[in-house]
């Protein structure tokens, strides 16, 4: 039995979400044991020794990730088997629904695989970009939004399981 961690920093609650669908489907489907973290003041020293695989998510806003998810990619991973994703209901995932794959490359490579390779000590062995969802919450010059797609993470995390069992 693999056992997996996901570590993951969120604003809106997106990121959140997706852990819990891939935790779930991990779960059920590939009988995996999953612990699922919330980045904080308090997780900032999660012990990876007993962990097979450790998935790190973050959402991206104002084009960054969270601080504690960026920290965590610092991580030694050695040994285990790395997967990451963000959550990009703002530039990044809108292209790639648009089918601008050139735009979405381009994104994809700055806010997810140049984060990735230059604060992770290995390669990742799977990346994602999904949608999220942001709330206008009354701010002049904000705006609201929501692509987050459950079946994405779904088929994500079938593919881990598949890489992993």
């Amino acid at each position: 039995m693999s056992k997996t961690l996901i570590a993951y920093g969120t604003r809106f609650g997106a990121t959140a979400k997706s852990s819990e669908v891939i935790a779930r489907e991990l779960k059920e489907k590939f009988n995996h044991e999953v612990e699922v973290v919330k980045l904080s003041s308090e997780t900032e020293n999660v012990d990876l020794s007993s962990f097979d695989n450790v998935i790190v998510g973050s959402s991206l806003a104002k084009f960054s990730w969270t601080k504690r998810a960026k920290k965590f990619l610092k991580n030694d991973f050695s040994g285990k088997k790395l997967f990451v994703f963000i959550s990009s209901a703002g530039i990044t995932y809108p292209a790639l629904e648009k089918g601008e794959m050139e735009k979405y490359e381009k994104w994809k490579g700055r806010f997810l695989d140049k984060v990735v390779k230059k604060n992770a000590n290995i390669e990742p062995t799977l990346t994602a970009v999904f949608g999220g969802w942001i709330e206008n919450r009354g701010k002049p010059g904000t705006y609201s939004t929501h692509n987050w797609k459950e079946e994405d993470m779904v088929k994500w995390a079938e593919e881990i399981g598949k890489l992993t069992s």
